[in-house]
């Protein structure tokens, strides 16, 4: 297993441990602790989450306009997370409802956000997407205004009490349909074309990326609903959504469907038959491929020196590159022979 593997691996399984804690920091806020400081330790494990994640997109997504739009998708993931996080930490119902309206702004903007992704995927450095794409943003923002406008008309959530309006008595009008019609609608695209955009051989691994976004409808429809037994375990609409899109996105660059700059082990690796190794400037090696000859520090430095050695038919040349060297062996046995 690479180092890359291993550094993977144990982000992953810390990521899990803190999204383990932050559950079980939801229940115990309501059977055990009965603190707001214990929700606000929950909200700042997902904020921080959310915002490594940004960085680690930042730091290896290629395409710079896939990037752009992931980053986009992973800041309003962490704007979702604090407008849930002042709702439940203040005590004015105008003000609660205001900040749950403002939950539709990441809502909406993620999915279509989301198709901006995937039609951005495989396209060159100066790649811009089409004009027409941005007709998204049409029903997009209508819906939006929409939500927001709900005092006026009601035609997103019916409330059965008379001003203040309250988010814990409504029923869900029939705009509110349309919305999630349009949340799904810009899901499924994305996902197609991903899939239609992959280049695995055998396409064996497609499903990967449907299981967290069969789970996020599955889920949607159940929170629609109101079934109790998934309130009670997975209630936190905010967290789920989040993580489940997040999942999206992860899978898809598991399988390979977003590239990354992460995987050049096996990259240098897939080189053939050139015997060759990238080390730092103290001569730690990171990337090999082939069987490179074990070198001395003196062996090392002398063919950086000369900028290449002769030693038993095999000819080892240099190169500096940034960060550190890049040694690989040439096979001139036959060439002396002659």
């Amino acid at each position: 297993m690479s180092k890359a593997t291993k550094k993977s691996l144990l982000c992953a399984l810390a990521a899990l441990a803190l999204i383990a804690f932050a559950m079980w920091l939801r229940y115990a806020s309501r059977h055990i602790f009965h603190s707001p400081a214990v929700s606000h330790l929950r909200s700042g494990i997902y904020v921080f989450l959310f915002s490594a994640w940004c960085y680690s997109l930042w730091t290896r997504i290629v395409q710079t306009q896939a990037r752009r739009y992931l980053l986009a998708i992973s800041v309003l993931m962490v704007l979702w997370i604090l407008l849930r996080s002042i709702k439940f930490s203040i005590e004015n119902t105008d003000a609660e409802r205001w900040l749950w309206y403002f939950y539709y702004f990441p809502m909406l903007f993620i999915p279509m956000l989301s198709v901006f992704v995937s039609r951005s995927l495989g396209k060159g450095e100066d790649f811009r997407l089409p004009r027409w794409t941005k007709i998204l943003y049409l029903p997009t923002l209508l819906l939006l205004l929409l939500v927001l406008t709900n005092d006026l008309h009601q035609q997103v959530f019916r409330f059965l009490m008379e001003p203040p309006y309250s988010d814990e008595n409504y029923h869900y009008g029939k705009i509110f349909f349309v919305i999630q019609l349009w949340i799904i609608v810009c899901l499924a695209a994305m996902e197609v074309i991903l899939v239609f955009k992959s280049r695995i051989p055998g396409r064996k691994q497609f499903w990967l990326p449907i299981i967290p976004g069969i789970l996020l409808l599955g889920w949607n429809i159940c929170n629609i609903f109101r079934v109790p037994f998934i309130l009670s375990i997975a209630g936190d609409m905010t967290a789920v959504c989040c993580l489940l899109m997040a999942a999206i996105f992860q899978s898809c660059i598991l399988c390979g469907l977003i590239p990354v700059n992460s995987r050049y082990f096996e990259l240098f690796q897939a080189t053939g038959g050139l015997h060759a190794e990238i080390t730092d400037n103290s001569f730690q090696c990171y990337y090999y491929s082939g069987e490179f000859p074990r070198l001395s520090r003196e062996m090392r430095e002398c063919i950086i020196a000369k900028s290449t050695v002769q030693e038993q038919g095999t000819q080892i040349r240099h190169i500096p590159v940034k960060g550190g060297h890049l040694f690989w062996a040439e096979d001139i046995s036959v060439l002396l022979d002659q």
